[in-house]
C-alpha cells in the first residue's frame, strides 16, 4: 500500500509499482528508465513534494509517459534506502532499465523537475546508447573501488581510536556528539559508558550525563506529549524535526536507565519512566503488544487564518501504524532492563508478549525474520532484522533464566551464518536478492558491529566460545571505514572492545529494582575495571539481602552481599582460586 501526504494532493495519480521485479521487467520490455521515489513517512518535504510537484499535471504525465515510477518508504525497505539514499529524503533516483544510476536529486519545486526530468527525456532519446554505457561503468568503477580496499588487523588501537573519535566530537557545552545537527547517537552513549566501566575514567561518565541532561532540558524533548525527536537542525538540541521514532525512544530508555544506575540520579530515573509511559500510551497498539513505528506532526493547512485566528495552524499528530521486527526487539530489550533496574513487572510482562509475537508473527520459514507487519509480515531476510530478535532473546535470557530464549537465539544465529555469511568477511545486509543494485548483498560497517555484538554474546551466554569466531568474522573486513562514520562508528568501537575481552560474569540475586541490587550492579559495572562485563539477573521475592557471585572462565567467587567487596583485587583473588 503506497501512502501519500497527508494534506490534500494528487501524487496517487502517478502509475506507482512497488519495489520488486516487475517494475524492472517492465521498464526492460517497454524500453523505458526508472524513477525510484524514496521517501520516509515522517518526511516533511517528501509531503511537500507529494503537495506540489507530484501533484503538478505536467509531472504526473511525463512520469506516466516516459518512465516506470517506484515509490518505496526507508523503514519498510531499509536495503534499498541503503543503496539508493542521497543525502535524506525524498531522493528521487533515475535509473536505466538495468537498474544503472543515470543521477540522482533530492527535493525539488515543480518547474525546476520539468525541467530536469525533460532534460533526461531528451537525453535517453537522442543518444541512450552513451548514456546507458556511462551508467554501467560507473556502477562497475563503484564496486571495484569498494573491492581494492585493503583491511586492517583488528586489535585494541582500533577501539581507541574510535573513543578518541568520539572525545573530539564530544560537544562539551550543549552535549551530544558534533558542533552542526545533533542526532541522538544511543550507541555513542553506550559505548562512552562501557568505557567508564573498564577504564574509570569519569569524563566518559560525565559526557553522557551531560548529554542526557542537556537533551531532556531542550526542545528535543517534547516536554508537553513525551518522547524525543529525531534530531535537531541546531547544536543546541533547539531546533527539533517532529518526528519521534520508536527506535529512538528504546536506544534512550537505555540509556537513561543505565546513566541512572551509574549516577544514582533520580533525574534520569524519571525521564525513564516517562519514555516508558510515552510508548506505553503514544506508540501503542491496543489490539497487540507490539509498538507502532513512530509519530510525526504535520501543520494543518486551513482554508483561511480566520480558521485559526489565535495564532498558526495547528499540528496533527500521525502515527505509522506498522510493527517494524528490529524496533520492536529494541524496545523489548530496553523493557527488560526497565524491569530488573526499576522494578517494573509490567515491563517484563510486555517485553515477554513482544518477543512472543515477534517469533510467531515476523518468523519467514527460512529462520530469519520478516520485516515489518501491516496485518500481514513482508520483506524476510534482512540481516538486522534477525540481529535485534536474537539480541533481545539473548537479554531475554541473561534477565529471566529460561532456556527458551537461548534456544530461541541460537536458532537465530544458525540462520544469519546460513543465509548472511559473506565469504570475503562479515554478513551480508539481505539474503534474497532482487532486481538491479539489489542483485549484490553487500557488508555494512554498522550492521556486522550489531551482528558481532549479537556473536559475542551468544558465546558469553551459551558458554560455545566458537561464536566469537563468527563475531571476529563480521568486523574483519572493514579496512578503516570506520574514520568515515564519525559518531555512528561507536558500535563497532564497543563490540571490538567486547570481543577482545574474555567475559566476567557477575550473577546478582534479588528483587527487581531493589535498592540493594542496583548497588552490587553499579560496584560490578564500575569497580572491577574490567570492562566487558556480562550481568546475569536471578529475581527472588524474599527480603534477604541481594547477593553476587563472580565469575570468570571455571572460577568464581561468592556470594557476596557486599559492594565495597567487588574490586579488582578480587579479580586477583579470582585468577589465584
Amino acid at each position: 500500500m503506497f501512502r501519500f501526504s497527508p494534506h490534500p494532493n494528487r501524487a496517487h495519480l502517478v502509475n506507482w509499482r512497488p519495489w520488486g521485479a516487475e517494475a524492472f521487467q517492465e521498464a526492460q520490455q517497454q524500453d523505458k528508465p526508472l524513477v525510484l521515489w524514496l521517501t520516509a513517512f515522517w518526511c516533511g518535504y517528501c509531503q511537500r513534494m507529494d503537495d506540489t510537484t507530484l501533484s503538478n499535471d505536467e509531472v504526473i504525465a511525463l512520469l506516466n509517459a516516459f518512465f516506470v515510477p517506484i515509490r518505496v518508504e526507508e523503514s519498510q525497505r531499509p536495503d534499498v534506502d541503503l543503496r539508493y539514499n542521497q543525502n535524506g529524503w525524498p531522493t528521487i533516483a533515475f535509473l536505466t532499465p538495468a537498474g544503472d544510476d543515470i543521477l540522482r536529486v533530492n527535493y525539488l519545486a515543480p518547474e525546476p523537475f520539468i525541467s530536469l526530468v525533460v532534460r533526461l527525456v531528451d537525453a535517453y532519446q537522442r543518444d541512450k546508447t552513451t548514456l546507458l554505457e556511462t551508467a554501467a561503468r560507473n556502477c562497475i568503477e563503484a564496486q571495484q573501488r569498494k573491492a581494492d580496499a585493503a583491511p586492517v588487523p583488528l586489535g585494541a588501537p582500533i577501539v581507541a581510536e574510535i573513543a578518541g573519535m568520539l572525545e573530539g566530537l564530544a560537544d562539551h557545552v550543549h552535549g551530544g556528539y558534533g558542533t552542526q545537527a545533533k542526532f541522538l547517537h544511543t550507541e555513542a552513549n553506550d559505548f562512552l559508558l562501557y568505557l567508564f566501566g573498564a577504564s574509570g575514567d569519569r569524563t566518559y561518565l560525565d559526557h553522557v550525563a551531560c548529554t542526557m541532561e542537556k537533551m531532556r532540558e531542550s526542545r528535543t524533548f517534547d516536554h508537553k506529549d513525551g518522547g524525543f525527536f529525531r534530531y535537531s537542525s541546531r547544536p543546541d538540541w533547539r531546533e527539533p524535526h517532529p518526528e519521534k521514532l520508536l527506535d529512538d525512544q528504546a536506544g534512550l530508555l537505555r540509556n537513561y536507565l543505565y546513566t541512572y544506575l551509574l549516577t544514582e540520579r533520580d533525574a534520569y530515573k524519571e525521564t525513564a519512566q516517562g519514555l516508558i509511559d510515552y510508548l506505553d500510551t503514544t506508540l501503542t497498539d491496543p489490539a497487540q503488544p507490539c509498538f507502532w513505528g513512530c509519530q510525526d506532526y504535520v501543520r494543518l493547512e486551513l482554508p483561511s487564518p480566520a480558521s485559526h485566528p489565535s495564532g498558526p495552524p495547528p499540528f496533527l499528530s500521525l502515527l505509522d501504524q506498522y510493527v517494524y521486527c528490529d524496533a520492536n526487539a529494541r524496545a523489548a530489550s530496553s523493557y527488560l532492563d526497565s524491569w530488573w533496574l526499576l522494578g517494573r513487572d509490567d515491563c517484563r510482562v510486555r517485553a515477554e508478549q513482544i518477543l512472543h509475537r515477534l517469533w510467531d508473527t515476523l518468523r519467514a520459514p527460512t529462520g530469519a525474520m520478516y520485516r515489518y507487519w501491516d496485518g500481514a509480515p513482508h520483506v524476510p531476510g534482512l540481516l538486522m532484522d534477525t540481529t535485534m530478535t536474537g539480541l533481545a532473546m539473548l537479554d531475554a535470557y541473561a534477565l529471566l533464566r529460561q532456556p527458551l530464549y537461548l534456544e530461541r537465539a541460537i536458532q537465530l544465529g544458525t540462520a544469519i551464518v546460513q543465509r548472511h555469511r559473506s565469504p570475503t568477511g562479515g554478513f551480508s545486509d539481505i539474503s534474497e536478492t532482487g532486481p538491479a543494485s539489489l542483485q549484490v548483498p553487500i557488508t555494512v560497517l554498522t550492521q556486522n558491529a550489531r551482528v558481532a555484538t549479537f556473536f559475542v554474546r551468544l558465546a558469553d551466554l551459551s558458554g560455545h566460545t566458537d561464536y566469537r569466531k563468527l563475531a571476529f568474522w563480521a568486523l574483519r573486513s572493514f579496512p578503516n571505514a570506520h574514520r568515515q562514520y564519525e559518531a555512528f562508528a561507536a558500535g563497532f568501537g564497543h563490540a571490538l572492545a567486547q570481543l577482545l575481552t574474555l567475559p566476567l560474569y557477575i550473577a546478582i540475586t534479588g528483587s527487581r529494582g531493589a535498592t540493594d541490587v542496583l548497588v552490587l550492579a553499579r560496584s560490578g559495572l564500575t569497580h572491577l575495571r574490567h570492562g566487558h562485563v556480562v550481568l546475569l539477573f536471578h529475581a527472588r521475592q524474599d527480603s534477604q539481602l541481594a547477593s553476587a557471585t563472580v565469575q570468570m572462565g571455571e572460577k568464581q567467587v561468592g556470594p557476596t552481599s557486599d559492594p565495597a567487596a567487588l574490586t579488582p583485587e578480587l579479580l586477583l583473588t579470582l585468577s589465584q582460586v
